[in-house]
């Protein structure tokens, strides 16, 4: 056995545990699938690095599943999820329990997206931290800090500047013993120098002895899950939240004015299509806030609802706390 891995070092938790029979804790072993190959998964457990064949009589596994393994180490069955991330038929990950969604406060801001991968999040049945990261490079942070939070009163929002030395002593506190936890967000907004601020995926402490490329320790004893399939299903994000930028852009282009803001003027193609029910208005709203600047009207609006937003703020960390 191997001392350096446990089973709440792996993001073990009560759930799970629930589900164990008196045969299972006497006489087998449990596992995570750390690595999917065509023909074999790699599993994590407290013995070290677990090979299983696929069969036709296993179901279908993802990188997070917990798998019971008998001493033949063969399969016997699989734990029930508390969380699944998949495209269609396509498993992505399981079991995560908190993620990250990571978004730039510089030009790169785009609350579309957010709502993508909050959206995501949601169906996976997993928890949200909005981190918006570039704080220096904005001059507006409250202002997009308020539009994010109007998805949710209740999300979790930090802001962070990831050039400061300083620990990022709000997200570590989220990261609990057993926890599992997942980063989500575009290409340049953050992510691996977030990830580098966490914690050094070069350190020995960082990494499980076996050699595996999905699972890495967090500050506070939490667990840090990344795949091929995690990031390419950021990649898909991110290019749908573009391709809807640019449905709008198209539609717009029919508007009687050149310099149409859509928004009460005649012969704008853009609110028709959305009186038709041809396109979203939360598209539209999106679209606008990339392209023009807020009215007075709409900032002051923004500050009155941010009161309200911080209580809601306070009240969800002290139930995390």
């Amino acid at each position: 056995m191997d001392a350096s891995i446990s089973m709440f070092d792996l993001g073990w938790q009560t759930y799970f545990q629930q589900q164990l029979s008196l045969d299972d804790l006497e006489t087998h072993n449990i596992a995570r699938v750390c690595q999917v190959e065509p023909s074999q998964y790699k599993l994590l457990s407290e013995c070290g690095l677990l090979t299983l064949t696929k069969q036709s009589h296993q179901p279908e596994m993802t990188i997070g599943d917990w798998v019971v393994v008998n001493k033949e180490k063969h399969f016997v069955r699989k734990l029930d999820r508390s969380a699944l991330f998949n495209q269609g038929d396509h498993l992505i990950a399981s079991n995560v329990d908190t993620v990250l969604i990571v978004s730039a406060l510089d030009d790169t801001f785009n609350l579309d997206l957010i709502k993508r991968y909050y959206d995501l999040v949601h169906d996976a049945e997993a928890d949200a931290i909005v981190v918006l990261t570039k704080a220096d490079l904005c001059d507006s942070v409250d202002e997009k800090r308020d539009m994010v939070q109007r998805l949710n009163p209740l999300l979790l929002i930090e802001t962070v500047n990831t050039k400061s030395a300083e620990p990022l002593d709000a997200l570590k506190g989220f990261f609990k013993p057993g926890k599992t936890v997942a980063i989500l967000g575009a290409p340049g907004a953050g992510k691996s120098r977030l990830v580098r601020s966490l914690v050094d995926l070069d350190e020995p402490e960082t990494q499980f002895s076996e050699p595996q490329e999905s699972l890495f320790r967090l500050p506070n004893g939490a667990v840090l899950l990344d795949s091929p399939a995690l990031r390419e299903l950021q990649a898909n994000a991110a290019m749908s939240a573009e391709s809807d930028f640019e449905l709008v852009a198209k539609i717009a282009e029919k508007c009687r004015f050149n310099d149409c803001t859509h928004t009460n003027e005649p012969g704008c193609a853009v609110l028709q299509a959305v009186e038709q029910g041809n396109l979203e208005e939360y598209r539209v709203k999106a679209y606008k806030r990339a392209t023009f600047s807020y009215t007075d009207e709409v900032t002051t609006k923004q500050k009155t609802q941010r009161h309200a937003h911080s209580d809601a703020r306070a009240r969800k960390h002290s139930l995390a706390d």
